[in-house]
């Protein structure tokens, strides 16, 4: 007889982004491009109408530990840009980056609206 586990979900209660910074377009995926062509593995995020790349801080202290259990949780960085289109691939050359769309996970969601409250034109 199989043992009953229980399954909790545990939503993030709250985001701190250490580093925030607007690109153009094009230097937005030139950057992601150097990225991608040095061996990083590349995946972008889109929702309302912004493309954005987030780098999680991994927790190495027990201080860091707790907080990301408690619901809190830290990205090192975020860059992003303008793409009021969604595309599925953006291809750079010879390259060919994939595009997510996060809109039904609604914190990479509000990610992307908080990001585009920041909009610098």
């Amino acid at each position: 007889m199989e043992e009953k586990i229980e399954i909790m979900f545990q939503p993030i209660k709250k985001i701190v982004i250490l580093e925030c910074a607007q690109f153009s377009n094009n230097e937005f995926f030139r950057r992601v491009e150097l990225m991608a062509r040095s061996g990083h593995p590349v995946a972008l995020n889109w929702a309302e109408g912004i493309v954005f790349l987030a780098m999680p801080y991994h927790p190495e202290s027990d201080v860091m530990i707790g907080q990301t259990l408690k619901g809190t949780m830290y990205l090192s960085s975020v860059m992003f840009s303008l793409m009021p289109e969604y595309q599925s691939i953006k291809k750079m050359g010879t390259l060919e980056i994939p595009v997510i769309d996060q809109t039904s996970i609604p914190y990479l969601r509000q990610v992307a609206q908080w990001l585009k409250k920041r909009i610098k034109h």
